[in-house]
Order: structure tokens, then sequence, then C-alpha cells
């Protein structure tokens, strides 16, 4: 059920934030979740401050140690979107949501301060999207919160399923419609699902950003949706783990089929309209991503990859013990542009200038250009960091302990 504040009309009447074009608004920055910044950052960067969090409490555990029937070890989660308390970040705030004490935070950008919280009735395991001054969190406890991004102050809020029923899960009662989807927003329209198993019923819905009304509500059956939504120019992605990537009308929210060869919760589209992906499953016997064309037609197969960035025509992965950077034309000759041989990464994301690697114990930036290292910082009490977003001259990075960092020049 959907609850209306009479604040949300005091907030129409009030200026919007205006959006930079060095924000990181939304997981992994934008609607492509491309990992992409136009921001320049000045190396060296120095530690300016630390939050730390508590440890995240994960949607699911790992994937089992070995596949004795395929022969692998060290199997890759298919379904490890929450690892870390990821960050986006809007002017002088920064924001995350925590399924360590199921809230939403706001932190001062220049101190880490504790600006405002929200708490929810279970695990927030995603960042909120800021859009038009509103943050947008989904909760497990099935509800999907609009709040005023500079308060923290409840707009409104809309339960995606029918119906309230709660379910044990890792030490909380969640909903058995959990909003585990990051909230996407793209032509001024909210995208957000509401599921958790196939032989339940899942949710996507559309909405009007500012008043929380429906534009269109589908029910889906037999799907597990779960990690960020993405979307091309007219198609909206939603991964599911151990199944195919979904595929949706963006104004219809009509169902157009899958991606059948592709799995896990790593997405990312390209600038061509190109698909990155995980596997569908786990018996390959090194990790894998795919490349696929518009049309759901595989073009590339990245071996030995469990994340990558494209900019600029260009595709950042670690392969075989170093990091490359591949012409995506060249891809089939194998033709890279630069090679350096760096630690495996948990994440990678990009800067006007920079390849930044988030890793299990520390991170490292190389220069686009020729792969040469600029900066790196190790984290004294280890962990592996899988977060990392930039907004003006900061770099935050976020890693498994729970820790949140700001890097400064």
């Amino acid at each position: 059920m959907r609850i209306l504040s009479f604040i949300l009309l005091i907030a129409a009447a009030l200026p919007s934030s205006t959006l930079r074009a060095d924000d990181w608004p939304t997981y992994r920055h934008d609607s492509r979740r491309s990992g992409v910044s136009a921001a320049t950052l000045k190396f060296p960067l120095s530690e300016s401050w630390q939050v730390k969090g508590g440890y995240p409490r994960q949607a699911w555990s790992g994937p089992a140690k070995w596949d004795a029937y395929s022969g692998n070890s060290g199997l890759q989660s298919m379904r490890n979107f929450d690892p870390c308390f990821y960050v986006t970040s809007v002017g002088n705030l920064v924001y995350f949501g925590s399924s360590h004490d199921n809230a939403v935070h706001a932190l001062d950008a220049e101190t880490g301060e504790e600006r405002w919280v929200f708490f929810t009735e279970a695990p927030v395991r995603l960042p909120p999207t800021i859009h038009d001054g509103v943050a947008f969190a989904g909760s497990d406890d099935g509800h999907l919160y609009a709040l005023d991004a500079r308060s923290g102050n409840l707009l409104w809020k809309d339960r995606g399923a029918p119906d309230d029923r709660r379910i044990p899960s890792n030490a909380s009662m969640i909903s058995l419609w959990p909003v585990r989807t990051a909230p996407l927003v793209v032509n001024n329209t909210l995208f957000f699902t509401a599921s958790l198993t196939p032989w339940e019923s899942s949710w996507l819905i559309a909405a009007n950003p500012e008043t929380g009304i429906r534009q269109f509500s589908q029910e889906i059956s037999n799907v597990t949706l779960q990690g960020a939504l993405l979307a091309t120019a007219d198609t909206l992605i939603a991964p599911q783990g151990r199944s195919a990537p979904l595929l949706y009308d963006l104004k219809t929210g009509k169902p157009s089929g899958a991606i059948g060869h592709a799995g896990g919760v790593f997405c990312l589209v390209t600038e061509d309209n190109q698909l990155i992906s995980g596997p569908k499953s786990q018996k390959a016997k090194d990790n894998q991503l795919f490349l696929t064309d518009a049309k759901g037609a595989r073009v590339a197969t990245f071996n030995d990859t469990s994340c990558a960035v494209v900019a600029n025509g260009i595709a950042y992965l670690h392969t075989r013990g170093s990091l490359k950077a591949v012409a995506l034309g060249k891809i089939k000759d194998e033709l890279s542009e630069w090679a350096v041989d760096t630690p495996p990464p948990s994440e990678l994301i990009v800067s006007s200038g920079a390849v930044i690697l988030g890793y299990d114990g520390g991170i490292k930036a190389y220069s686009r250009e020729n792969g040469s290292l600029l900066w790196e910082s190790l984290l004294p009490q280890g962990g592996a960091v899988h977060g990392l977003a930039i907004s003006g001259s900061m770099l935050y990075a976020s890693d498994s302990h729970g820790t949140i960092r700001a890097y400064a020049p």
C-alpha cells in the first residue's frame, strides 16, 4: 500500500538539487551501471576519513567451495550483489544502505560525519538512487522508500507486493518480496522490483518519482530478481543471478525475452548498447564475462575475468594475472592496448584519466593511457574493496569489513 505524506507537498515547493556532471547519483554511476565517471582525480590521494558501519549481512551465503561434477574449485558467486556498503554521492553528501543496521545513511562528504539516518524494518542491500533531491532506497521489508535527500524525511513509500508476509532470513524478518534491485530512474520514470523466489510471483513496478503514483505494475512468474536493474536506450534489464537476465520494454514493462547464455548479477551496458554479464552457470573452469550485442548474440567471451569497465570503446578487464586495455573492435584478434600485472580485482571503475582497481587488501590506480601506476593505498586491517565511487575530487571505497573510506587530494 502506498502511503503519501504531506511532506511531499512541502518538498514540491522547494527547489530541487542540481546534479553535477561529476556526481555519482546511483549504483555504479548511471543507468547503464557503467562505473565510468567524467571526473578528474588528482593523484596522489590521502585518506580523509573512514566510517565503520559493521559487517555486512549478505542476502546469500557464498557458493560451494568446489564442483565435483565439473571438476572446478574456487567457484564464482552468481548472487554476490551486497558484499559491502556501496555508496552514492551528490553534492556534499554521501549515501549508503546498510544490511547491518537496516538503515539508509547520509554522511558529510568532507568529514564523514552522519547528517541523517532513516531506519527501515529489514536490511537495505544496495545504495539509494538520488534524483531531483530525492533518495530512493529499497529494503528487504518489501518497500521502496522515497526520502528527502537533504533531511532524510520520508516523502512516500510503496510496498511492492500486495501482501505483507514476512519470513526469517539471516537474523532478520524480511518480506517474502524484498526490494533487492537498486532503484533505477530512466526518462523520469522510477523502476523497482519486489522478488525473492521463483515459486512466488514477483512484481516489476514503474512509478512517477515525484508522486509515487504507479505507471504500471507487472506480475511475473518463475523469476527471482536481484542485483541492480539497468537499461539500454529502450530496454530494461533485470538480473536474476542463477538464471538469465530478463528484458522488458522501458515504456510498457512488457517482457521481450532473456539473454539465455548470460547470468550472474554483474551486468553493465556499454556506450554501444552492448551488454557485459556473467555466465549462466558455474560449470566453466574459470570465471567468465560475456559481451552480447543488442540482439542478444554473444560477441566475445572474456575468460578468467569477474569484472570489467568500458569507456570510449576500450574495455578494461583483468585476465590471466594482468589488467588489460582492449579495444572492443579488436577483441577477436586479442590485441590489447596495454597490459600490466595486478592483483585480481573485486571492483573496477574509470575516471577521466585513470582505471581504479579495488582488490583484497587495497586500491590501485593506473593510467588509462599506458597502464602506468599512478597511486596505491593499502588497507591496514585488510578486507576486499568491492565498492568504488567518484564524486567531485573525492574517491570512496567500500570493503568487505563494512568500512567506507574517503580519499582526497
